[in-house]
C-alpha cells in the first residue's frame, strides 16, 4: 500500500476528470462521463486498479527525449569579393 494516495476529481458539464497518484509514482489521469458526483466516485476504485497495475511495471513516465534539430537551411553563395581590399567590384554589363 502506498504511504500516500492522492485522488484529485475535476467535473465539467458532462465529463469528469480522475487523476490518482501514489508516493513516488507520476499520476494517472482518466477521463469520464459524469453524470454525477456518486457515478464518478463509484469509478475511483477501478481507476486507482488500473493505476496500481501500471505503476508495478512504470511507476514514472519516460522522460522525455528532446527531438534532435533539424539541419540548418543552406546559405546562400557568398557575394563575389573585389580583389582590391576595400574597393567594390564593379559589375560591367555583356553586350550581345
Amino acid at each position: 500500500m502506498e504511504a500516500e494516495l492522492k485522488v484529485v476529481i475535476q467535473m465539467k458539464g458532462d465529463r469528469a476528470l480522475v487523476g490518482v497518484q501514489g508516493t513516488n509514482t507520476d499520476p494517472v489521469v482518466e477521463a469520464l462521463p459524469a453524470a454525477s458526483l456518486n457515478d464518478v466516485l463509484a469509478a475511483v476504485p477501478g481507476i486507482l486498479a488500473r493505476a496500481r497495475e501500471r505503476w508495478t511495471t512504470s511507476p514514472k513516465n519516460p522522460a522525455y527525449q528532446r527531438p534532435p534539430e533539424p539541419p540548418a537551411p543552406p546559405r546562400p553563395p557568398a557575394a563575389p569579393r573585389s580583389s582590391v581590399p576595400g574597393k567594390p567590384e564593379v559589375v560591367r554589363p555583356t553586350l550581345l
